[in-house]
């Protein structure tokens, strides 16, 4: 009944017809169902799945293809195991819902710590340069471990690595009850770091693979998820110090969605944990392969590079700058809140404009303009419609930086091109961009002008506009 065929798909084979004919292969699940449905009133079909099995034979390699029965009606194989499109519809919501969760924890590490600045300073001493590094080391790490996240996944399988960010997100934030030792804050910062690199470098492969026809949905509810957590960390951290009367309480608590994310990975994925580590070189990624000499692609990065210095820059200062201007902690938190509510706004709203826009690059040109001008009149006039500000800048800064996403894969020519279009844009713009908090925490504690910071980091942000010019449709890198 086994068919030979040059690639691991489903076909279907008639019993009335001879069994060593080969079938009609379907391209995916649904156009599988549909030649079962047209297939089902001449006669019993029954599904099989072709399973490649690979081996090794005197130094080099050879595929043998299987064909194994499956039940009768619209069902598929994954993992060996026959289920229906309710269980995939299933896995799926339980899939994205898993995402959901992890996605709401890679920012709250960067976003909560910065709202009880003044509370570490006065427990443990440390200046603005110290408090700067703080917010820099995981910013550092993200860089860092750009590169490094493929050859871990390839180790040992994708799931099981993201499986493992969250638990070093759990170990880090759980660290932060014995935050008043600066040592303990540094390894925090370092692990979560660590962990969130993990995360984000891997996720939006596990979206291609295993929601392959509702990436978009996937994404949008991936980047919203992100910048929904970020929200919570800025607007609720402040709230629960006041309540516990403990600032490194407040810090720690965060451990507790991540912990959820964990637990929820772990039953959500454990099925495709078991198919072990990834054997997969097509996205493979090393230094030599990225594209360091294609103009567009360094175009991109900086544009990146420049948007997330000023964002990296703005989280670990923006509340502390208005809590010594005159602003409670509280309120300052609330307005840091409302900044990052701006971004999920914007994150599920300016993706879908630009895309059906023919001017792209004026749109975000136009939030280079805008979110220039909202840097300026925080550092200028901090009392001049704060809200109004805030929400101004979360929504252009944040939505220019997703388009900008979205243009990774947009400008490449396949996953493995995307791959390294992606680790080389990431490796540069977040090693640079963790320089950010920590020059601007030097010129605060040099100057002491809170007009000076926000100066310099609006020029950093029209420092995107040159870059844009190259940033035009049709563009295929790599």
């Amino acid at each position: 009944m086994a068919a030979l065929v040059t690639a691991p798909l489903v076909h279907l084979v008639s019993d009335r017809d001879n069994r060593d004919k080969q079938a009609t292969m379907p391209k995916d699940i649904d156009e599988g169902c549909s030649l079962l449905r047209e297939k089902r009133p001449q006669g019993r079909v029954r599904a099989a799945v072709i399973i490649r099995e690979g081996w090794s034979r005197e130094g080099s390699s050879a595929t043998q293809y299987r064909a194994t029965p499956c039940v009768h009606g619209p069902s598929v194989r994954r993992n060996n195991h026959c289920v229906t499109h309710t269980t995939v519809r299933r896995q799926r919501v339980l899939l994205l819902s898993a995402i959901a969760l992890v996605a709401f924890n890679l920012r709250i590490a960067l976003t909560s710590l910065p709202t009880v600045v003044l509370d570490i300073q006065l427990a443990t001493g440390l200046d603005d340069i110290a408090i700067g590094a703080l917010t820099t080391l995981p910013v550092v790490a993200m860089g860092a471990f750009a590169l490094a996240v493929p050859a871990i996944a390839r180790q040992f399988g994708r799931s099981q690595t993201v499986w493992l960010s969250m638990a070093l997100l759990v170990v880090a934030m759980t660290a932060r009850l014995a935050g008043e030792l600066p040592i303990v804050l540094g390894a925090s910062a370092l692990l979560a770091g660590i962990g969130i690199a993990l995360a984000a470098g891997l996720v939006p492969g596990i979206i291609r693979e295993q929601a392959p026809d509702a990436v978009g949905m996937a994404t949008g509810l991936w980047t919203a998820s992100m910048f929904a957590g970020a929200t919570a960390g800025a607007a609720m951290t402040v709230p629960i110090a006041e309540i516990t009367g403990s600032w490194t309480i407040a810090l720690s608590v965060w451990a507790i969605p991540a912990a959820i994310a964990w637990i929820m990975w772990t039953i959500v994925e454990k099925p495709y944990r078991r198919q072990g580590p990834s054997r997969d070189t097509s996205t493979s990624v090393n230094l030599r392969s990225l594209p360091w000499r294609d103009a567009n692609a360094w175009a991109l990065t900086t544009y990146l590079m420049l948007n997330s210095v000023v964002f990296y820059s703005a989280i670990a200062w923006l509340a502390p700058s208005y809590a010594e201007r005159g602003w409670s902690l509280l309120d300052s938190g609330v307005l840091f809140g409302l900044f990052s509510t701006a971004q999920i706004v914007a994150a599920l709203l300016l993706p879908p404009l630009a895309q059906r826009m023919t001017a792209r690059r004026t749109l975000l040109g136009a939030t280079v303009v805008i979110s220039t001008a909202t840097l300026l009149a925080i550092g200028l006039a901090p009392d001049f419609m704060p809200i109004a500000v805030l929400m101004a800048f979360g929504l252009t800064h944040s939505g220019g930086f997703t388009i900008a996403l979205a243009m990774l894969s947009e400008y490449a020519r396949d996953a493995g091109s995307s791959a390294r279009l992606t680790a080389m844009a990431f490796s540069v713009t977040f090693v640079v961009a963790a320089l950010g908090p920590l020059i601007s925490g030097a010129v605060l504690q040099w100057s002491g002008s809170w007009p000076l910071v926000y100066g310099l980091l609006a020029l950093v942000c029209a420092g995107q506009l040159p870059s844009i010019i190259r940033l035009r449709r049709g563009i295929i890198i790599g």
